[in-house]
């Protein structure tokens, strides 16, 4: 592929495989760098091992943080995880966009992202609504879906959350409901993910040819 691209986001839904793709890739780069998007949400999803109020509620609690982070500013999240991956190299290069006028510091940031792409190959784990799609593609963002068949998923969550977790999970919540659409029409690369961890590794490895990472 010609186009090049300042690292990788996965998307694709509960139980789909989103955190084994990334760790695959992570065997094959050694310069890869797993990001999550879900970090913030999952810190908040411990209260459950100190107050019996919201055991089986982990999911919930979640999906509820995301709609009130989102209400400050629809892209708050993307930005958290952007600038965890611009930190780790600002001071290096003494990067300073504080005086900058708007549009100068979307092109500098883009300059700034194709610098970094040579030091690490960010993986930002958990996109899943339209708006974190166009705000990683503007960001020069390689964009691959993941997705599995729903009997393989069902099970693999059970397997990972536990039963109640699964069943008060709400799979229409605003953070579930956009990813088909975004996997069956937007995504540049899709990855199936029904079988077993070494086809997982195979097709990150094969993406990972393909797009000249």
């Amino acid at each position: 592929m010609s186009k090049t691209f300042n690292g990788i986001v996965i998307f694709g839904g509960m139980g789909s495989g989103k955190d084994e793709l990334a760790r695959q890739i992570c065997t094959l780069r050694k310069n890869a760098k797993i990001y999550k998007m879900s970090v913030l949400c999952r810190e908040m999803m411990k209260v459950s091992k100190v107050n019996p109020k919201w055991a089986g509620k982990e999911r919930y609690i979640g999906q509820a943080i995301a709609d009130k982070i989102r209400e400050l500013d629809i892209n708050i999240m993307c930005d958290y995880i952007l600038a965890l991956i611009y930190e780790r190299w600002q001071e290096k290069y003494g990067w300073d966009n504080t005086k900058l006028n708007d549009e100068e510091y979307k092109k500098e940031l883009l300059n700034q992202l194709a610098i970094i792409r040579n030091e690490e190959l960010s993986i930002i784990v958990g996109g899943r609504t339209i708006t974190d799609f166009n705000y990683w593609k503007e960001k020069g963002y390689l964009i691959v879906g993941i997705k599995v068949n729903e009997e393989v998923k069902k099970q693999r969550l059970i397997d990972r959350d536990g039963e109640i977790t699964v069943k008060n999970s709400n799979s229409e919540h605003n953070t579930e409901s956009d990813i088909p659409y975004i996997i069956n029409n937007l995504c540049d690369e899709v990855i199936i993910n029904d079988g077993t961890i070494e086809d997982l590794r195979n097709a990150a490895k094969n993406m990972l040819i393909k797009y000249n990472f």
